[in-house]
């Protein structure tokens, strides 16, 4: 296992962020979707296994399971939140 240098972790951190520059706020929002979308097919693929008795990795099973359910909560509230702005904007007089 490869334990990389302050220097390294340096060019990665300045990668990631010219990427993320040039990425639209809908982009953004549509990668994280897709992501949520993983993890409830991850989430759901684990409870079958758990229903089945065939774990190997309890621990992991369960992991996945608590990240797709707070993925699901986060993107809720984000929609919520566009939701509310949304409508504060329709509400403003011109």
């Amino acid at each position: 296992m490869r334990i990389e240098g302050l220097q390294d972790f340096g060019q990665l951190t300045t990668q990631k962020k010219e990427h993320k520059e040039s990425e639209s706020f809908g982009e953004l929002l549509q990668e994280f979707i897709a992501d949520v979308n993983t993890d409830l097919k991850n989430a759901k693929q684990a409870e079958k296994l758990i229903a089945e008795g065939k774990v190997e990795n309890l621990e992991n099973l369960m992991y996945q399971i608590a990240k797709s359910d707070i993925s699901l909560r986060l993107i809720t509230e984000i929609r919520n939140k566009a939701l509310e702005s949304y409508q504060e904007i329709m509400r403003m007089q011109v």
